[in-house]
């Protein structure tokens, strides 16, 4: 079979927002994932992953950060209109991503210092 030919199966919320988020100006942007119902994307010292979770009359965007630096973990959600398209819902998750960079901004720039641990005193002992 010509692998021309071959038929895919796409599936999941996530695979149409891989379109919009390729326009979506997001600086630092290393790379970008949609499968299934989750969205990843990594910036230079960043991952935040995105779920896609279809609630009620909502959908619920879930984002996890983790960084390589300073910043603590973090986790939060969003809730769009059930029927939300996919241009609005990566323009959402885009904001988001903006906005968490501009909170981490200063954290790069004047990273937190340690700080110094202090030996207790030695005790002097009669040889």
């Amino acid at each position: 079979m010509n692998p021309a030919e071959r038929p895919f199966l796409v599936r999941g919320k996530a695979v149409p927002l891989a379109r919009y988020l390729a326009e979506a100006d997001i600086e630092g942007l290393v790379a970008c994932s949609c499968i299934g119902n989750e969205v990843s994307i990594d910036l230079a010292d960043t991952r935040i992953l995105v779920s896609l979770v279809d609630v009620a009359d909502v959908v619920r965007l879930n984002f996890d950060m983790v960084q390589d630096g300073p910043a603590k973990p973090r986790s939060w959600s969003r809730r769009l209109p059930a029927g939300t398209g996919p241009r609005e819902i990566a323009s959402r998750i885009a904001l988001d991503v903006r906005a968490l960079e501009r909170e981490l901004a200063p954290l790069r720039l004047r990273p937190p210092r340690a700080t110094p641990t202090v030996a207790p005193p030695r005790q002097h002992r009669p040889g």
